[in-house]
């Protein structure tokens, strides 16, 4: 590998790192909160299928390790809270940046259409964000969760907490990542060339 390519790969990496940044700090704002939320992991899913697996996963990894810090330094939720520990909030994140990378490949395969590619491997990220996650907060902190649910009304089992998630943000958030990261990709590969 040539100094050009690994001096564009750090600049890639850094750039996706510093919107990541941006996204996760703008949560802490409460009219932004939202909106932000759903681009948080985004870039991991672009890194994924730009520059592979193993950059994905780099990028994955400390788009988590932000959102534990923010979940440290200004935690908006009593979810929040759960997030301080690395397996709810580094591991699952790790996977954003493989999963859509192989489901891109795929696909690419099978449909020969590199818009609907992108489109399915960025719905994968997010949807493997959401799943993971879930699976990570029920191992850990099944009965904590159970508790909060029941305070804030949501439900008085895990299950009904899952459907909550899912039915509230999962579906928004694998919209955005798989529209977001054609739109994105698409453009990168156009100016690449």
């Amino acid at each position: 590998m040539n100094r050009n390519t690994n001096t564009s790969k750090l600049t890639f990496m850094g750039v996706m790192l510093a919107l990541t940044i941006v996204f996760v700090a703008l949560t802490v704002i409460p009219t932004t909160s939202a909106s932000m939320a759903l681009l948080i992991f985004l870039p991991a899913i672009i890194t994924s299928i730009i520059q592979g697996p193993k950059y994905g996963a780099v990028m994955g990894s400390l788009a988590g390790f932000v959102t534990l810090l923010r979940a440290l330094i200004y935690p908006a939720s009593p979810l929040d809270y759960l997030f301080l520990n690395p397996l709810v909030a580094i591991l699952p994140r790790v996977f954003i940046g493989i999963i859509p990378y192989f489901v891109f490949k795929v696909f690419k395969n099978l449909v020969k259409n590199n818009t609907v590619s992108l489109l399915i491997a960025g719905v994968s990220g997010a949807l493997t964000n959401t799943s993971l996650v879930i699976l990570m907060l029920y191992l850990i902190y099944n009965e904590r969760i159970v508790q909060i649910s029941t305070e804030f009304g949501i439900g008085t089992t895990f299950a009904a907490f899952a459907i909550f998630l899912i039915s509230t943000s999962a579906l928004i958030e694998s919209s955005v990542a798989g529209i977001g990261t054609m739109a994105v990709v698409n453009v990168y590969n156009k100016l690449k060339k």
